[in-house]
C-alpha cells in the first residue's frame, strides 16, 4: 500500500499517466487520503473491479458521507431516492430491471436513426467555421455538437436548454475529483429537484415539444406504468441521470481533447483519411487515449482481497479508468495516440461489466461522426498555443485548445 496523495494535486490533470504509471509500478492498490477510497490503477484489477459483485454500484451513500462527513440525510431526501432508481447507482435486481424499461430508446433500428441525424449534426456544425478561418479554439467548436445531439438525438427540448444546462453544471460540481467540493450540498440538492420537477413536466406535455424518434421520445413513447417494470418515480429519475449525462464533460472532453492528439499526430490524420479500418476506430482510440472519465467508484459490500491488499467493508474503490487505458500490460506503447492499433476497444472510458454505459454507442457516433467531418474539411489542423486543462482530474477536460486550421 502506498500514498496517493499525488491525485489530488490539480497539477497532473493535463498529464496524469505518468503519475498513473509510477504509482502501478509501486502496486496496483494504494490509499488515497482525499478521496477517502482504495485507488485501483492496474488494467486487470479495474476489470475484476468493475465485474465483482461484492463491489456494488450502489454507492453514493457512502461518496456523500466521504464528500460531506458532517451532514447526513434522510432516506426520502431527492439524493437518495434518485442515486437509489437510476442503473448507474444500483445493483440486481433493481439495475437489471431499470436497464430493461430502457430498451425502447436503444434497439438497432433506433441507433441507425441516431447514426443519420448526428452525422449530419456533425457536419453542419464543421459547416459554420467560415471560409477562410485560419484559426479556432476547438473547444468552443465540440462542445456545441452534445448539445445538438442533446435536441435532435435525445429528443430535449432547445427551448429548455436555458433552464436544464445551468442546473446540470451545477451538479456536475459534485464529482470534483480528490478536491475539495466546491458546491454547498443544499445547492445541489435544490438543483437536483428542479431536474426532477422539469423531467415530470416533461413526461406530461407541460415543457417544450419533444421532437420524434429521438431518445426520450422513444422512452416517454413506450411509457406503461401498469406494464413496466419501473415506476413512474423511476422513470423520472431514469430521465433525470439521462439529463445529467447529456451535459456531463465526458462527450465534449473527449472531442477536443481528441482535436488535440490528431492535431499533435498529423499522421494520424493521414491515416484516418486513407485507412477506413484506422477510421472505424477512431472512437475508441480517442477514449482510450485521453479519457474523460478518468475514473469511477464501487462500495466493498464484504471484505475483499484486491491484489493481497484487504478492503474492509463499507469502503470505497475507486477504478482509475484512464491509469487502465495506458496500462502498458495490455496496450502496447500506450502513450502513442494508434488509429492502427488492434485492441483499442479493450479501454474501460464506458465503465464494463454490467453497469457498461448505456450511451456508449451514440457516444462513439458522435465522436466518429465529428472528426470525419472535421478532418475532411481541415487535414492540416495543428496546435496553435497551450492547451489549457480545467482542474478536476475526475472528468478531465480542456477548457482552451488554440488550433491553426490551415
Amino acid at each position: 500500500m502506498h500514498d496517493a496523495s499525488v491525485l489530488a494535486d490539480p497539477s497532473i490533470v493535463p498529464d496524469p499517466y505518468p503519475f498513473y504509471a509510477r504509482l502501478a509500478e509501486k502496486g496496483p492498490v494504494h490509499w488515497s487520503e482525499k478521496l477517502n477510497a482504495w485507488a485501483i490503477v492496474t488494467h486487470a484489477d479495474c476489470v475484476n473491479v468493475l465485474r465483482d459483485p461484492a463491489l456494488k454500484a450502489q454507492r453514493m451513500g457512502a461518496v456523500l458521507s466521504a464528500k460531506f462527513p458532517s451532514r447526513s440525510l434522510p432516506p426520502s431526501n431527492i439524493y437518495h431516492r434518485f442515486t437509489n432508481n437510476v442503473m448507474m447507482y444500483t445493483d440486481d435486481p433493481v439495475h437489471d430491471s431499470l436497464r430493461r424499461s430502457t430498451t425502447a430508446g436503444f434497439t438497432q433500428a433506433a441507433h441507425q436513426h441516431y447514426s443519420n441525424v448526428i452525422e449530419q449534426i456533425a457536419r453542419n456544425l464543421v459547416a459554420t467555421i467560415p471560409n477562410g478561418k485560419s484559426a479556432i479554439d476547438a473547444v468552443e467548436l465540440t462542445a456545441k455538437l452534445p448539445v445538438q445531439a442533446a435536441v435532435h438525438a435525445f429528443g430535449l427540448p432547445e427551448e429548455d436548454l436555458d433552464f436544464v444546462v445551468p442546473r446540470v453544471n451545477v451538479i456536475m460540481t459534485y464529482w470534483s475529483g480528490p478536491q475539495d467540493q466546491p458546491v454547498a450540498l443544499d445547492d445541489l440538492l435544490d438543483n437536483l429537484t428542479d431536474l426532477h420537477t422539469y423531467a415530470l413536466e416533461l413526461v406530461e406535455g407541460k415543457r417544450g415539444k419533444v421532437l420524434p424518434d429521438t431518445v426520450i421520445a422513444r422512452l416517454a413513447g413506450s411509457l406503461d406504468v401498469s406494464k413496466s417494470e419501473a415506476s413512474l418515480d423511476q422513470t423520472i429519475h431514469q430521465l433525470v441521470l439521462l439529463l445529467i449525462a447529456l451535459f456531463a464533460p465526458t462527450t465534449p472532453g473527449s472531442l477536443s481533447s481528441g482535436v488535440l492528439s490528431f492535431a499533435t499526430n498529423p499522421d494520424q490524420i493521414e491515416r484516418f483519411l486513407s485507412d477506413p479500418a484506422c477510421a472505424d476506430n477512431v472512437a475508441n482510440e480517442v477514449v482510450r487515449y485521453n479519457a474523460s472519465n478518468q475514473f469511477t467508484w464501487r462500495l466493498a459490500a464484504t471484505p475483499v482481497q484486491i491484489d493481497g491488499v484487504r478492503v474492509e467493508e463499507g469502503q470505497l474503490v475507486v477504478p482509475f479508468l484512464g491509469a487502465a487505458n495506458r496500462d502498458a500490460r495490455v496496450f502496447d506503447e500506450p502513450n502513442r495516440f494508434d488509429l492502427g492499433r488492434r485492441n483499442s476497444a479493450q479501454h474501460l472510458s464506458f465503465g464494463g461489466g454490467a453497469h457498461s454505459c448505456l450511451g456508449r454507442q451514440i457516444a462513439s457516433l458522435e465522436v466518429s461522426w465529428f472528426f470525419t467531418a472535421f478532418l475532411q474539411r481541415f487535414p492540416k489542423v495543428r496546435l496553435a498555443g497551450e492547451p489549457v486543462w480545467n482542474s478536476n482530474l475526475e472528468f478531465r477536460s480542456l477548457r482552451s485548445l488554440p488550433v491553426s486550421l490551415n
